[in-house]
């Protein structure tokens, strides 16, 4: 009988782990006191385990590591941090299941470079910043399961 293949997957990274899959996957680089920052702003949080104090270091889960490259694709196709704020507030508010567990959904991020839009399991784009809630088609598609994979395959590699 063939035996199946199984990925191995880690569950938590440090920070250095988070910067060089960023670099790795998308060219961007990116060093500790932005990440630092991206998570005191509430961008970005260390879900597996915050910071602790002296010694203990922050732990970001596969999710939270989607969620930054995801928020830095939108930087890079020309959103401001304004707009990306205002548009993962309103899907924190809004729905909160697409961000809180992102691996579980199939979503697609449109955007237009003014406007940050979301396409949730094939449904309709709604607009997340400039008129929340409205239904739109836009230009750029974000194949977000594409990222995840892409995601899960570096980090298998990196192990």
């Amino acid at each position: 009988m063939p035996t199946s293949k199984i990925r191995s997957i880690k569950s938590a990274f440090q920070s250095g782990d988070v910067i060089d899959l960023i670099l790795r996957l998308d060219g961007i680089k990116i060093d500790p006191v932005r990440l630092h920052y991206y998570e005191k702003t509430g961008l970005i949080k260390a879900s597996v385990r915050p910071a602790q104090g002296c010694g203990k270091h922050k732990l970001y889960s596969l999710s939270d590591l989607v969620m930054l490259r995801w928020f830095l694709q939108l930087r890079k196709q020309g959103l401001s941090m304004q707009k990306v704020r205002r548009g993962i507030s309103y899907l924190r508010k809004n729905m909160p299941r697409y961000i809180e567990k992102p691996l579980e959904h199939e979503l697609y991020f449109v955007t237009d470079g003014q406007d940050m839009f979301a396409l949730v399991n094939g449904e309709e784009a709604v607009s997340l910043v400039r008129s929340p809630g409205q239904k739109y088609f836009g230009v750029m598609v974000y194949d977000f399961k594409k990222m995840i994979d892409d995601t899960l395959d570096a980090v298998v590699q990196a192990a």
